[in-house]
């Protein structure tokens, strides 16, 4: 049985849904992710600070579960939007399209996890690491500070991480991206 929809696991890890046409990224799920299994980080707090070491495999087991959650809510959150959004209201090819996305961000999000999970215990604290420096220069760039800007070293975890957290232009992600921009232009046009 779907789960209410104001009380499922995407709207209570803020991954918000009144965004739209501004879909969530991969970042952005793994980061919420992290953050519904560990509220004060795996590895990493929200300040960079190294919080107490953990097992790799305890923590690949709880992120699991959430995204277990995030794919059992999936359908109860895209039927509240697809109900909540006029644009989205009677669409059909939109909504499947729209659908898909999510879909297909949750898989790639869990894959991309799993493959680092699966390698040195370095490469999967980067992920969090990273996803936090993301978030934090986000931040400044939102409230017009000028952001520090660290540099990666494209060796080790962060080279892992900085790869596989982009999409490229030619994944299935970005194509749903595009796809679902032409068919909101088209539905523009009519």
């Amino acid at each position: 049985m779907a789960r209410q929809s104001a009380n499922n696991w995407w709207h209570r890890n803020h991954l918000q849904c009144w965004k739209y046409p501004d879909l969530p990224t991969k970042k952005e799920l793994i980061y919420r992710v992290f953050r519904a299994a560990y509220p004060h980080g795996a590895f990493v707090d929200d300040d960079l600070k190294l919080v107490e070491p953990r097992n790799k495999d305890l923590v690949w087991s709880n992120l699991e579960v959430e995204f277990a959650e995030a794919a059992e809510d999936l359908d109860a959150f895209l039927q509240h939007l697809f109900a909540e959004e006029p644009r989205l209201r009677a669409k059909i090819e939109i909504q499947r399209a729209v659908h898909q996305y999510y879909q297909t961000l949750l898989d790639d999000s869990r894959y991309v996890l799993y493959i680092s999970q699966n390698g040195r215990y370095f490469e999967f604290r980067s992920m969090e690491e990273l996803l936090v420096r993301y978030r934090q220069l986000d931040e400044k760039m939102l409230s017009n500070k000028l952001p520090s800007i660290t540099p990666f070293t494209m060796t080790g975890g962060f080279g892992f991480a900085i790869e596989h957290l982009e999409s490229p232009d030619e994944s299935n992600i970005r194509y749903l991206q595009r796809h679902i921009k032409m068919l909101e232009e088209e539905g523009r046009r009519t």
